[in-house]
């Protein structure tokens, strides 16, 4: 198997995946990843004034933001209908920023490391998705799925 291949070959640059400054609401987060969802994307990268990385909006992350405060506190589900809670103030969850519910980054990597070297780094941190950079600048993302994909086939080569 060849492991000389680099993250730089597999990362979705930044121009190609969805984005949002911090202010924007879990409405406009939502509406961009629903659009998203037809390329594959599920997460909403989050930048600040300066453009620089300051979290990442999962779907899990607006799950919780959707969830009402006391609906956490039941293990085995909520007594009520969804359709009640989701309705049960939404509208003023879906008004709040993104930066009250994102992620932070956990890890980055260097576009030259290995494909083996940010598989491990991935499992290490729990993370599906992590933000490359090449010298200071942020150019892109790498996700689990596309590592999976390019590791396994060239285990599969002869």
């Amino acid at each position: 198997m060849e492991t000389s291949k680099k993250v730089k070959d597999l990362v979705i640059p930044l121009s190609e995946y969805p984005h949002m400054p911090y202010w924007a609401t879990l409405k406009e987060a939502i509406v961009q990843l629903n659009v998203a969802y037809e390329t594959g994307h599920h997460t909403v990268l989050v930048f600040d004034e300066a453009y620089k990385l300051v979290g990442m909006l999962l779907q899990k992350d607006i799950l919780r933001g959707l969830e009402p405060k006391f609906a956490k506190h039941y293990e085995a589900g909520v007594p009520i209908a969804w359709d009640d809670l989701l309705k049960s103030g939404s509208e003023k969850r879906l008004a709040q920023p993104i930066k009250e519910f994102m992620s932070e980054v956990t890890a980055k990597i260097d576009a030259q490391d290995s494909i083996l070297k940010v598989s491990h780094i991935m499992l290490q941190k729990d993370a599906y998705l992590l933000p490359v950079i090449e010298g200071e600048k942020l150019i892109g993302v790498v996700r689990m799925g596309d590592l999976f994909h390019e590791i396994t086939k060239r285990m599969l080569e002869p």
